[in-house]
């Protein structure tokens, strides 16, 4: 009695109004959780909005109302996406007038099928794990080459400063060889020069006795 009533009342708005529910049609399967297109066609006189309802109140199936929200009836359509609505038959959308002046159902849709949902939620999951496991692969990829540059870096600036101290060394060492060289040499001379200095006064010396010996003979005679 109660599913009459409410499709004699869908008749009378149906009849009043000039909106008609387009798709889905009749016992088309529908998959809500994947996201599906309700379509609607209006005149001029009929209402800009009205809320989108969800139902099943045929005679032999669970009872089902959903208020999808209110819609803007000037766009023909709106894409639909519900999950955990029970697969079955017998559902309907309604377009239910949001005037308080003009209250009821607006349109009603063909009856239709809900197909098991797909669990769109779980892909989009799976899809978002593995963008985050290639970015921390791609962070960690790039932490690895930082640490390799640095690495290298730290190597090259390392072998500089050994080479650098090692030809200052070796320039010191060779710097004080030269020196310790040219004092021995030096040293050498001195030592060399000095017998052949008191050579040369013995000789003078000799000379001068001689001379002094040959007067003292002259003078004697």
């Amino acid at each position: 009695m109660y599913t009459s009533i409410l499709s004699a009342a869908a008749l009378l708005a149906a009849c009043a109004h000039a909106i008609q529910i387009t798709a889905p049609t009749k016992n088309q399967v529908v998959g809500l959780s994947e996201g599906f297109q309700v379509s609607w066609s209006t005149v001029s006189s009929d209402p800009t909005s009205a809320h989108l309802f969800l139902v099943n109140m045929a005679s032999g199936h669970t009872p089902y109302s959903k208020d999808l929200g209110e819609v803007d009836l000037t766009k023909g359509g709106i894409k639909v996406t519900q999950t955990g609505v029970p697969a079955d038959t017998g559902y309907q959308f309604n377009l239910q007038s949001v005037s308080t002046q003009n209250t009821g159902i607006l349109a009603q849709s063909e009856q239709f099928e809900v197909k098991e949902s797909s669990k769109p939620s779980d892909a989009s999951d799976n899809s978002s794990n593995s963008s985050s496991s290639a970015s921390a692969a791609a962070s960690a990829s790039t932490a690895t080459e930082t640490t390799a540059t640095a690495a290298s870096s730290s190597g090259s600036s390392s072998a500089a400063s050994e080479t650098s101290t090692a030809t200052t060394m070796s320039t010191a060492t060779s710097s004080s060889t030269g020196t310790a060289t040219a004092t021995k040499s030096t040293s050498t001379a001195n030592a060399s020069s000095t017998p052949t200095s008191a050579a040369a006064a013995n000789t003078f010396r000799g000379s001068l006795l001689a001379a002094a010996a040959v007067g003292l003979v002259a003078v004697l005679a």
